[in-house]
């Protein structure tokens, strides 16, 4: 009688679970409906359709398919008779009286969520599919239980399923799609139900029924965004999500574009400071910068900044809000410095403080809070930084400037991406003015000042004290955080700009307090002195910071000062400086990165200060300040340092060599090993330096110059304090590298063995170890019954051939070696050849295969690996003409009456032809008055023959390089080379050669007209001078012209000057005369000469 009572109880237990129903669930619920934390978390409802109460207690949701028992209902929930419960879905893995929270989200967005609920023994009992709802609605079933599903615009989160609608309109649907435009750009709008009224609008607000209605399609002549919604005549049929795109018309852009839209945008963003409590919803779309949209979404908009929001250019945060039913995130990779490509939350900025042209009296370079964060990064400063990318920011289609895109540090999604640590996991604090807890209430802020107490109250010189404090403390992100500011001399930090976090999850990362950058605008010796620091100019002491007393009163500098007393963290410290100093943070370093950011944003800067003022030049000007500070300020900073730590000495060089094969890392993560030593370094005197080996067989160190240092040299660490100059060597033993390979026989189950180097193994797979370069002899003894195929192996080469039986190879991978056998058949067909051909001859390589049995032959072979055929010949052999180079092999033949087997391989090698080519050493034009040239070859290949021809009927030359004279008289000749290589294959190349006319002209320096018929005239000899443009003057030393002439002949050495006083034909004094020659050669240019002419009498 138990036996059946327990039957009865189970079969009643699983049929009571049965009649279990997801009922309604709602993922966008923005505002309508609280959680018992006073949240507005999505949320599932679950109806029991039975007479008789449910405890959900052991019962499983899941938002997976995957995933089924991803949440365990950990405790009792009961779900009463024929009623309803609600179960939120906010990550908070809990269940408490009669609030239930999963520890999954749902994201309705996404389309690939299922929402499903089991029993404890995980039987499935209902499942469905999320599908989007538009704000606040809900989807259900059209009555508690019943099958089908319906939308509801007023959900009923714990009540009875009512009001339920149809499925939403059909959403409009644009003939083109969004981006640039030339000229117009003309829309239709279409949707599926013709019964049905699209609404539009042309201005960036949410479309309703008020709207104009659309009938003919809309031209557009100006960017404009278009937005259009669909009202079904059927009333039970809500209206339709809006349909929405940004065109631009005669707008094109170099950087990516942000086109954002919605009904208070505008005011939210040009209302004065009475607007910064707006939070309205818009549309954002994300445009590359050729104008192709990547992502789109809607959500709302909130003021971002505070000094800032008195400029006319603002910036603002976006929340993307799945709850509206359009996306859940921008999905695009926005920031280069980063892989993450979904972001719920972005900051867009107009550079804030810095803003051209409105900051500080338009001194702002547009660019100093995107540059030093994206430094930061580059640099893999231990800190968070609001990572950058920049683009141009449209307004209800209206152009509104130049902008920052920027990553939200201060927010739970960025902490969960990269550390696995989420909102109900983390402790955020941060100062403007005033500090408050983002994140982490009401714990954060206790357990802050618990730290800073400790360390305030326990000397930091104290090991075990300052080991306490490095457990709970990031060490490293508060020395790289007064590090970047004091070297940027920021004066609105600590008290302002001040964020600092940890992670509580144990599975996370982050779980020490560590520090964020927020807005580095007033650095640079930029802005207003918000915190005070003693001076703002480029040469600001590096130990300021520690005289600031405590900025902001959470105990920055407090803690800094008293760490600075700890060896240990001092050493770190300086080590870091100087890592950084001759690294990402050196002047060339920092003026490269600054210039490629300002490279990005420079064409779009005349159309923001079109838009907003200022002036171009002004600008530049601005962008040229920063550069000039961070070149002082490099010097500056680096000198200050022993100024404030008196007990330092130098800096001095630390050179680092790697003798043999291994790794070093050098105070902080500073990598140096056998590619790229040595290194050098340059470090302070009076701070302990770290070494350690990272990998290799490390042997011992050397320190130079030695009997200075004391250091254990065997031991692979390594810590020594400057007194000078010094060389340190890592010396490695090299490692002796040993391969695996592993033999084995296919198909198994026969009785061969293989003899390896004569041990004969018989057991496979066999592993055997060798040393790298080992050589291997193999030897198949096959059984009787079967043939040799081939050895195959992964990466090592049998030499002399993979079908070869005995065989070898050299060991230099890891590797398996497979000896193929196949079973012995009656009749056979055999492949071979060895044939190789030039790719560019006319000749083709032969495959032979030959045939033992009846014709007509059917065979199959392949090309390296690659099948080809089958194919049928009564030809014996059969010969193959190929041009395609590789190995050749039968996989399968049959006669005319049996199949047959196959062996044998063919090796076509297919010589790639040398390249003919040459040069000239001048150019491939001479001129007559040098028509000689070195003719250099540039062939490429294995050449072993060289032949010219240089078009002249000269005889041709076979040197390598050669040297060739041409006829002085112009013309075309057509050198050609012909080559050959060691296979013989062979290439020839062709060149023109222009022997170009020139023009000279000869002007003798003396005569003498003295009537002996030697050298009596004056004459000159010349070519390629036009007659009309010549004209030649002598004057004495008085500056008289003695003969002037611009007939070309009268000075031919046929006619001449006879070296008498033009105008009176007497005799010239012996003496020495200056010549004025002007004239214009055969293509135009005109020359002007003078020289002196020596008359002899």
């Amino acid at each position: 009688m138990k036996r059946h009572i327990v039957i009865f109880l189970l079969v009643l237990s699983n049929f009571v679970s049965a009649q279990l129903f997801i009922n309604e669930y709602s993922a966008a619920n923005f505002d309508s409906y609280q959680d018992n934390y006073g949240e507005y978390e999505d949320w599932i409802e679950i109806y029991n359709s039975s007479a008789v109460a449910i405890d959900l207690n052991g019962y499983y949701l899941t938002d997976k398919v995957s995933n089924p028992t991803k949440w365990q209902i950990p405790n009792s929930f009961i779900v009463p008779p024929n009623n309803v419960v609600v179960i939120f879905c906010s990550g908070r893995d809990e269940v408490v009286g009669t609030s239930a929270h999963t520890n999954f989200k749902i994201t309705q967005t996404k389309g690939n969520e299922v929402v499903m609920i089991s029993d404890p023994s995980q039987v499935l009992l209902d499942s469905v599919t999320i599908r989007p709802n538009i704000k606040t609605h809900s989807r259900g079933r059209e009555t508690d239980g019943n099958s089908i599903w319906s939308v509801f615009v007023t959900p009923t989160p714990g009540a009875s399923n009512t009001g339920a609608l149809l499925e939403y309109a059909p959403t409009p649907v644009f003939s083109i799609p969004p981006g640039y435009y030339t000229g117009s750009a003309q829309v239709a709008i279409t949707c599926s139900d013709p019964t049905a009224t699209i609404h539009y609008t042309l201005d960036g607000t949410r479309p309703d029924n008020n709207s104009p209605i659309y009938t003919v399609p809309i031209t557009f002549t100006q960017t404009t965004v278009l937005k259009a919604i669909t009202y079904s005549s059927n009333s039970n049929v809500p209206p339709s999500f809006i349909e929405y795109n940004t065109y631009f018309v005669d707008d094109n852009h170099t950087i990516p574009i942000l086109s954002i839209s919605g009904d208070e945008v505008l005011d939210l963003l040009d209302g004065g400071w009475g607007s910064t409590s707006m939070e309205p919803e818009g549309t954002i779309e994300w445009f590359d910068k050729d104008g192709n949209i990547l992502d789109k979404g809607m959500g709302e908009f909130n003021k971002h900044g505070n000094d800032s929001w008195a400029y006319a250019q603002r910036g603002f945060d976006y929340v993307m809000r799945d709850q509206f039913g359009y996306n859940y995130a921008l999905k695009d990779k926005l920031f280069m410095t980063k892989d993450r490509d979904k972001f719920q939350r972005v900051i867009v900025k107009a550079a804030a403080n810095d803003n051209y042209p409105f900051s500080y009296g338009s001194s702002g370079a547009h660019i100093r809070d995107a540059y030093i964060c994206h430094l930061s990064q580059l640099a893999d400063l231990r800190l968070d930084e609001r990572s950058t990318t920049s683009c141009i920011l449209y307004l209800d289609g209206v152009y509104w400037g130049v902008y920052e895109m920027r990553e939200k540090t201060d927010d739970h999604d960025f902490t969960d991406y990269y550390y696995d640590q989420d909102k109900n996991n983390i402790q955020y604090l941060k100062t403007w003015g005033g500090t408050w807890t983002e994140y982490g209430a009401p714990n954060a802020q206790p357990d802050w000042d618990n730290f800073v107490d400790f360390v305030d109250n326990n000397p930091m010189t104290v090991p075990a004290n300052y080991n306490i404090a490095k457990s709970q403390y990031n060490t490293g992100s508060l020395i790289d955080y007064f590090l970047l500011n004091a070297y940027v001399v920021c004066a609105d930090w600590l008290n302002w700009n001040t964020g600092w976090w940890r992670g509580l999850d144990p599975n996370g990362d982050k779980k020490k307090w560590r520090y964020t950058l927020w807005d580095m605008d007033n650095t640079f010796g930029h802005g207003t002195n918000y915190t005070g620091i003693p001076t703002t100019g480029v040469n600001a002491d590096p130990c300021d910071p520690s005289s600031l007393n405590d900025p902001g009163g959470q105990g920055h500098v407090p803690i800094w000062n008293e760490m600075l007393t700890n060896e240990d963290f001092f050493n770190d410290y300086l080590n870091r400086w100087q890592d950084l100093a001759t690294t990402d943070l050196s002047c060339a370093n920092m003026i490269s990165v600054l210039d490629s950011m300002v490279a990005v944003i420079d064409p779009e800067m005349p159309r923001q200060i079109a838009t907003w003022g200022g002036t171009y030049n002004e600008w530049q000007s601005n962008v040229q300040d920063v550069r000039d500070f961070i070149l002082a300020r490099c010097s500056t900073m680096n000198n200050g340092f022993i100024p404030c730590y008196p007990d330092l000495s130098g800096p001095f060089n630390v050179t680092i060599e790697i003798v043999g094969i291994g790794e070093v890392e050098m105070s902080d993560n500073l990598i140096i090993n056998e590619t790229n030593t040595p290194q050098v370094y340059s470090r302070f005197g009076g701070v302990e330096i770290p070494f350690e080996v990272k990998s290799g067989t490390f042997q011992y160190w050397e320190v130079l110059p030695s009997g200075t240092y004391l250091y254990d040299p065997i031991i692979d660490t390594l810590a020594i304090e400057l007194q000078g100059d010094v060389t340190v060597r890592a010396i490695f033993i090299p490692p002796t590298p040993t391969r695996d390979i592993v033999y084995t026989v296919e198909p198994p189950g026969t009785n061969t063995s293989i003899d390896i180097n004569g041990i004969n193994v018989n057991v496979f797979p066999t592993t055997i170890n060798y040393t790298l370069g080992d050589t291997v002899k193999l030897e198949p003894q096959i059984d009787p019954l079967w043939g040799f195929s081939s050895w195959e192996t992964d990466s090592v080469v049998m030499m002399p051939l993979p079908t070869n039986p005995t065989d070898s190879f050299y060991v230099n991978h890891h590797d398996t070696v497979v000896l193929r056998i196949y079973e012995l058949p009656t009749i056979e067909a055999f492949i071979s050849g060895n044939d190789s051909v030039c790719a560019n001859s006319e000749e083709n390589a032969e495959v032979r295969i030959s045939f033992s049995g009846v014709p007509p032959f059917t065979f199959m072979y392949s090309h390296n690996g690659e099948n080809k055929g089958p194919f049928t010949t009564t030809l014996n052999p059969y010969v193959i003409q190929t041009k395609f180079a590789g190995i050749y092999e039968l996989v399968s033949f049959s006669d005319a009456d049996e199949i047959g087997g196959v062996s044998g391989q063919a090796l076509v090698t297919i010589f790639q032809p040398p390249i003919a080519d040459f040069h000239l050493t001048s150019s491939d034009t001479l001129t007559i008055l040098n028509p000689s040239s070195e003719f250099i070859d540039d062939s490429y290949g294995n050449i072993v023959w060289w032949e010219w021809n240089f078009g002249d009927n000269s005889i041709n030359q076979f040197n390598q390089n050669v040297y060739h004279t041409y006829d002085a008289s112009p013309s075309i000749y057509t050198v050609s080379l012909f080559v050959s290589d060691d296979n013989n294959c062979k290439d020839t190349t062709y060149r023109n050669i222009l022997i170009k006319d020139e023009h000279w002209i000869y002007i003798p320096n003396s005569f003498s007209p003295d009537g002996d018929l030697i050298n009596d005239n004056f004459c000159i000899s010349f070519n390629g001078i036009r007659s009309e443009s010549f004209n030649f003057t002598v004057y004495d030393r008085f500056s008289n012209v003695v003969y002037s002439t611009s007939d070309l002949s009268d000075l031919d050495c046929d006619n001449g000057w006879n070296g008498n006083y033009q105008e009176t034909e007497n005799p010239l004094l012996m003496n020495t005369y200056i010549y004025e020659v002007n004239y214009k050669d055969f293509e135009g240019w005109i020359y002007q000469d003078f020289g002196t002419i020596f008359l002899i009498r």
